[in-house]
């Protein structure tokens, strides 16, 4: 969770449903963008009748302070948790607050930064949109903490204030499969593409799913729709790849995956799995999926 809070995991070799750290830690980015806009206009609806030059300046001021300690996390997380500590014992308000517990996270305390995350959506004064991204956040690191139990219950929260949010249902979709929940996942991605039929990243999710469900027919389908709608998408080429392989059909699996190294940017960690599963072809593993 390095982004700002007022940014999916690293697709392993056998799923790009797989989660990580990765996922947790870039969560933040859009809700950090979402949060400062929203304080920005509280405080603009608040003053009578304008904000005061003063009262912009403040919230600059905050604004650039949270912005350093979310850059300190990915840098120096020790620091930049003393740093949002010392803030909101000051009155930092929700950035401080998040910043802290993106440190927490980053430091790998990740039940201490999901406590905090609850703790943060519970007396946010913010929209429920936000509200529910902050609830989805710990999730996220409820999950990282492999407490699946109580990552459900936040991002069942999430959803229950957002429910139109389609990220949301991904995110939880996502999660569920991390815990093996390969039919819950496919539920969560039902809802995600009856709201957006057209949703890439869930096709891809879902057909990955499929494909642990064992149901390679539908996987296939799904695949197929998302290359047809994003030719260029690694992931989605990457996933149709193993499908390929594992329905012994090696040249579709080589073109796939050639299709998705050209795509992909070479630094990208989704290229490491593109290549082992290549380097499968050579050397199968039945337990491969």
């Amino acid at each position: 969770m390095s982004g700002f809070l007022f940014g999916m995991g690293v697709p392993g070799v056998r799923s790009v449903v797989a989660l990580s750290a990765r996922r947790a830690q870039c969560a933040a980015a859009a809700l950090a963008a979402a949060i400062a806009c929203a304080d920005v206009a509280v405080a603009a609806q608040a003053a009578k009748p304008e904000p005061t030059p003063a009262a912009i300046a403040a919230r600059k001021a905050d604004a650039e302070r949270y912005a350093a300690c979310m850059q300190k996390v990915d840098t120096d997380p020790k620091t930049a948790f003393d740093l949002a500590d010392g803030w909101a014992a000051m009155g930092g308000g929700e950035p401080a607050k998040h910043c802290a517990a993106a440190a927490l996270l980053k430091l790998g305390l990740a039940t201490d930064a999901a406590e905090r995350l609850e703790a943060l959506a519970k007396s946010s004064t913010q929209e429920d949109d936000i509200r529910a991204h902050m609830l989805d956040q710990a999730g996220l690191a409820w999950a990282e903490a492999k407490n699946w139990d109580r990552a459900n219950a936040a991002q069942s929260a999430a959803l229950g204030l957002a429910p139109k949010a389609v990220d949301l249902w991904i995110s939880r979709a996502r999660t569920r499969a991390q815990a093996l929940n390969y039919g819950l996942a496919v539920d969560d991605l039902n809802q995600a593409l009856k709201l957006a039929p057209k949703n890439v990243e869930a096709l891809v999710l879902r057909g990955s799913a499929y494909r642990f469900l064992d149901a390679q027919d539908l996987a296939l389908a799904d695949l197929d729709q998302a290359v047809r709608l994003d030719p260029a998408n690694p992931s989605a080429r990457l996933e149709r790849g193993i499908l390929h392989r594992l329905m012994k059909q090696p040249e579709l699996a080589r073109t796939d995956w050639r299709e998705a190294l050209l795509a992909a940017p070479d630094d990208a960690p989704i290229v490491e799995d593109i290549r082992r599963n290549i380097e499968l072809l050579e050397f199968p593993d039945p337990a491969a999926k």
